[in-house]
């Protein structure tokens, strides 16, 4: 464990962003309703509702939206990251815990409540208001099984000596992304947290330059990872492991599940690119952390 190692500011880690988020999408223009707005002391927040769909929407770009839910299809779905962030279980399909770092609206541990029962889920989200909104609006329940913490997750993690079979990384909005949980020492922690084949799984833009420098961080830590690319949108899914299972391109193939609810699990572990390109960057520490610059960068 890297506690020792955290920079001074770290310990003012509440004061970072940390949010469940998709790679923002433009919003189609007519027929949207504005539900909420608002600001949490981390950030500005407006729920709105367009045709089936609901989404929150987090910072100043307010024409993107960055998690949404079908409200009558609520495990369909709406962005095509968070299918195939599912691609996990394709790796580890007797996964019994998952850690879940970003809540948003709640789309994910819904799918897990509705088609996942026998997997025990641990939620971590730092704003206080998203969960009363997720609550609210998108009818966000905790299962039986399942937890929630209220917590920033790099801290949850270091206070938690717990592992998981997968931890779930979703945590950026079109503003910013909590540089804390993008460096060699978060993932050297993530992995101190994992079982013996256990993954990471990150949701991340592939269209900037912090993309190259979260891959290469991710390989100064990890002996295996993999990355899985977007076919309609410009997100990739990083799996990261000590030890794979069933590495891919196979995966667990005809050995498990096709499908979890409407999600494809086949389709989406198809998305698996053996060669990415990834141009030189340098790794992302808790001392050389330029990663909302990045974020910007083409």
């Amino acid at each position: 464990m890297k506690t020792s190692r955290f920079p001074c500011r770290l310990f003012g880690i509440t004061f970072f962003l940390l949010l469940l988020l998709g790679t923002p999408q433009k919003v189609p223009a007519g027929n949207e309703q504005t539900l909420y707005e608002g600001d949490s002391i981390y950030n500005h927040i407006t729920i709105r509702q367009a045709g089936l769909n609901r989404c929150m929407i987090f910072g100043r770009h307010r024409d993107q939206r960055q998690t949404c839910m079908n409200i009558p299809r609520p495990d369909e779905s709406v962005f095509e990251y968070t299918a195939m962030m599912f691609v996990g279980f394709q790796f580890l399909p007797d996964t019994r815990s998952v850690c879940l770092i970003g809540l948003g609206g709640g789309y994910i541990p819904t799918v897990f409540r509705m088609h996942l029962p026998q997997v025990r889920l641990q939620s971590v989200e730092v704003d206080p208001l998203v969960v009363r909104l997720a609550k609210d609006y998108f009818h966000f329940q905790l299962a039986a099984g399942h937890a929630l913490s209220v917590t920033d997750g790099r801290q949850y993690l270091r206070r938690n000596p717990g592992k998981f079979d997968q931890i779930w990384i979703d945590a950026f909005n079109s503003d910013y992304i909590p540089a804390h949980m993008t460096t060699k020492e978060f993932l050297e922690l993530c992995l101190s947290r994992l079982t013996q084949n256990g993954v990471v799984v990150q949701n991340v833009h592939n269209s900037n330059q912090l993309f190259d420098a979260q891959v290469t961080t991710f390989r100064s830590v990890f002996r295996h990872v993999y990355v899985f690319e977007g076919t309609n949108s410009s997100n990739s899914i990083i799996v990261a492991t000590r030890a794979p299972l069933y590495p891919p391109p196979r995966l667990c193939g005809e050995r498990c599940r096709s499908r979890i609810g409407p999600i494809d699990l086949i389709r989406e572990s198809r998305k698996f690119d053996p060669n990415p390109r990834i141009r030189k960057e340098k790794i992302l520490t808790d001392d050389y952390n330029p990663a909302n610059l990045l974020l910007n960068r083409r």
